[in-house]
């Protein structure tokens, strides 16, 4: 694999139904295909847990809610704190990570857990809690809501710790209905039938979608708040306690404010959980996520063969401008002749310029790997970089990409791609426009560039790619 100028060695997402060369199997069954070599941002719910109709799952709430009930007896029957039942209960809240599930925000692929510091930390709250009156197992379901340093990836490791022999046996039912066994994949290893995650040294297990539900990673929405905007017996407890001074509270002070005020007020906290044991959470669609919608239709971009193009006779002469346009002829074949647009489309419409933005960037990091051209990607992650910047040296281009839906397109056309030009010392460009439905901009910025070719201005290349939704042959 090439190292790249300015970037780390560059590994594609892989994904389970790649690694054992499947089609659309494990979709259909429910299973959540996960990325093997990263963490994806998902959790488990423990109340879509609780409506699983998966037969492994059927008992694992209660088996949940039994496992907390033994904790909260043995802080209940304790007379202090570290005293033997004390202990006991400190010693079984043990949950160092099921690293095996490929979900949560680690960005090595090992997930922290909780930690003997944390732990000690929750069982102290969880103490106090239960001698202030407030006695309910589902108290450890809300644990977030009152302590610092949890938050969803870590309640799901917590849950997923306790029902590890659930998952385990869903992984080896999934394994035997689609015979992913060593007899017919004997390069892979497998122990007591499940196979071993070769970039993280272990088991690879599967969950269903079903029990998913998205961690929340906007700077500006802390855990806390997504658990109470999600359920009103919640919000309608924090609202009496603390009415609009809870918005100005930072997310620390929050946690604090329950624990002594919600929590630590049995009648407070008894209709609060009761509240809570009624909640239901909608099935979450796992592409909603901007991160794993890319990597997916980056997955099936591949699949669909786009990239079986023929490599460079010599790959020392081709210019990073030709590396552009080619990329870009093999984006604009797969968006227009294989369906792409639907890919697009299907994105939410405030996420679709980024999707698309990431998706060529992708193509242009697989283009350049599969032709050992060594060059370099700048993807935009906000104002400042250009969208996509190829170079060999001091060949270099620059790629702006825009969606016509964007309010700012002639403005990308005309001057943001001049001043990244300047800012990278090339007049090589190229303006991506992508078509999603605006024939009046769509006449414009081809008339504008016609205009800027005949007044001898050397505007970038307009790159057009048509996004808008295909009619059927058959209806045509």
């Amino acid at each position: 694999m090439a190292i790249y100028e300015g970037m780390k060695e560059y590994m594609e997402d892989k994904f389970i139904s790649e690694f054992f060369e499947l089609d659309d199997e494990l979709d259909e069954l429910g299973v959540f295909d996960s990325i093997m070599n990263k963490d994806s941002h998902f959790f488990i719910n423990i109340l879509r847990l609780k409506k699983s109709k998966t037969p492994e799952f059927a008992n694992a709430y209660n088996r949940v809610n039994e496992f907390f009930g033994t904790l909260m007896l043995l802080l209940d029957n304790s007379k202090e704190k570290n005293d033997k039942l004390y202990n006991a209960a400190l010693n079984r809240f043990d949950f160092p990570g099921v690293n095996g599930i490929n979900l949560g925000l680690s960005e090595t692929g090992v997930d922290a857990g909780f930690g003997p510091v944390l732990s000690a930390q929750v069982i102290n709250d969880a103490f106090e809690i239960v001698k202030a009156g407030s006695k309910q197992p589902e108290i450890f379901q809300l644990v977030g809501l009152f302590e610092n340093n949890v938050a969803a990836d870590r309640l799901s490791d917590m849950i997923a710790s306790i029902i590890l022999e659930d998952i385990k046996e869903y992984t080896r039912r999934i394994n035997r209905e689609l015979n992913l066994d060593s007899e017919h994949y004997g390069e892979i290893t497998f122990q007591d039938g499940i196979a071993i995650n070769p970039y993280k040294k272990c088991e690879l297990l599967y969950v269903p979608k079903e029990i998913l539900h998205e961690i929340p990673i906007a700077r500006c929405w802390s855990d806390i708040d997504r658990v109470i905007s999600e359920n009103e017996a919640i919000r309608a407890e924090v609202n009496e306690a603390v009415g609009s001074e809870w918005g100005k509270m930072r997310a620390a002070e929050k946690k604090d404010y329950l624990k002594q005020y919600v929590f630590k007020d049995a009648k407070r906290c008894g209709r609060l959980i009761n509240g809570y044991k009624n909640a239901d959470i909608e099935e979450y669609s796992v592409e909603k996520d901007l991160d794993y919608f890319v990597s997916d239709t980056f997955k099936r971009m591949k699949k669909s063969g786009m990239f079986e193009f023929l490599e460079h006779a010599d790959k020392s002469e081709i210019s990073s401008l030709d590396a552009a346009i080619s990329i870009l002829k093999i984006f604009k074949e797969w968006v227009e002749w294989n369906k792409g647009w639907d890919e697009i489309q299907s994105a939410s419409t405030t996420r679709r310029e980024k999707a698309v933005q990431r998706l060529l960037h992708l193509s242009g990091k697989h283009y350049c790997t599969e032709n050992n051209i060594d060059m370099s990607f700048e993807a935009n992650e906000g104002p400042g970089p250009v969208d996509l910047k190829i170079s060999r040296g001091n060949d270099k281009t620059v790629v702006e990409i825009k969606l016509s839906s964007n309010d700012d397109y002639m403005h990308g056309y005309e001057q943001q791609i001049e001043d990244y030009a300047r800012a990278e010392g090339t007049d090589k460009r190229i303006f991506v426009y992508v078509q999603v439905g605006n024939p009046i901009r769509d006449s414009k910025i081809q008339k504008r560039h016609q205009q800027r070719v005949e007044n001898g201005e050397n505007p970038p290349v307009l790159f057009m790619i048509d996004s808008q939704k295909k009619k059927s042959a058959s209806k045509s």
